[in-house]
């Protein structure tokens, strides 16, 4: 698909440097409005309403019969059934940002962006009030309502792009600033499976615009190398001498074998050990041939 927005969207990060390199912005400047402030507003906030219909589209939303398509109830609302946008975190973190609050330093831009009236998001608010009546709502269009909503069209962005990068061994992540000059993204870094091989999540993962895990192929890797070893695991237990002692005395007792937690219990803590230890260079062979990636947190991670 040819990416139409990223142009644009990258024009308007442009001027929004060499107007930082004019105005000093830090947390006391916020309120600093003007007429180029309200443009810049007004293209970001028309960009947004473009490509979040764009996204609607892709996610399968139809043009409704009775009604106008609206961009934030129909589409952005539909955008956050999908991917829990309203979660996701931008950081603010241009040279030429000087914030001190964290509020201004890590941003939420698509909170109540599916919103309308009273309960929607600031800086959408403020495009809907400059766009109606510019004259009676200059204050309106200034720094933090603009920076906002630019960080709301770099989320947006990145989910029209649905770039996917595979990382080279040893390689963590990604770079954070995904092609900005202005703000960077949360990304969840893999940190393992647990004993189901299901994603392990920490806490910030519904903030994360992004997040690395192993290839489709790897996890596929990675599950029989798993299998291969508990199965390993299971016919030395059952040749064990404890194991045929105990099966001697307790006929039933494969009836009831449901694993580790047994062979723990027959073969000590000692011996359970070297039993493990001795069937991890099949984990060892697939971890050579796994790769990870870093792809969009489109909340299918389950």
């Amino acid at each position: 698909m040819t990416n139409i927005y990223w142009p644009v969207y990258k024009n308007l990060e442009k001027e929004l440097v060499e107007l930082s390199n004019q105005v000093h912005i830090d947390d006391k400047q916020l309120d600093i409005y003007s007429v180029k402030i309200i443009e810049l507003l007004l293209r970001s906030s028309v960009e947004i309403e473009s490509i979040s219909k764009n996204l609607y589209f892709s996610l399968g939303g139809t043009e409704p019969t009775d009604k106008d398509l609206y961009f934030d109830t129909d589409c952005i609302q539909l955008l956050e059934d999908n991917w829990l946008l309203s979660k996701k975190q931008v950081i603010a973190s241009s040279l030429n940002f000087h914030f001190l609050r964290e509020e201004n330093q890590i941003l939420t831009p698509l909170k109540k962006a599916n919103k309308r009236g009273t309960s929607s998001s600031d800086w959408k608010k403020a495009y809907q009030a400059v766009k109606h009546d510019r004259a009676n709502n200059l204050r309106k269009g200034n720094l933090k309502n603009l920076i906002r909503a630019m960080a709301a069209l770099f989320i947006l962005n990145l989910y029209y792009k649905n770039d996917k990068f595979e990382l080279e061994k040893n390689q963590k992540t990604t770079p954070s600033n995904m092609g900005s000059d202005i703000f960077d993204i949360k990304i969840h870094q893999y940190s393992g499976y647990d004993g189901t091989h299901k994603y392990m999540k920490k806490e910030d993962f519904d903030e994360c615009v992004y997040l690395t895990k192993q290839t489709d192929a790897s996890e596929e890797i990675w599950k029989n190398a798993i299998k291969n070893m508990n199965n390993e695991n299971i016919e030395f237990f059952k040749k064990h001498p404890k194991f045929l002692q105990a099966i001697k005395e307790d006929p039933n007792l494969l009836a009831n074998f449901k694993g580790n937690n047994l062979m723990w219990d027959i073969l000590g803590k000692d011996e359970y050990m070297r039993m493990v230890g001795t069937s991890q260079y099949l984990l060892q062979e697939a971890s050579s041939k796994t790769k990870d990636e870093a792809i969009l947190n489109k909340n299918e991670i389950n």
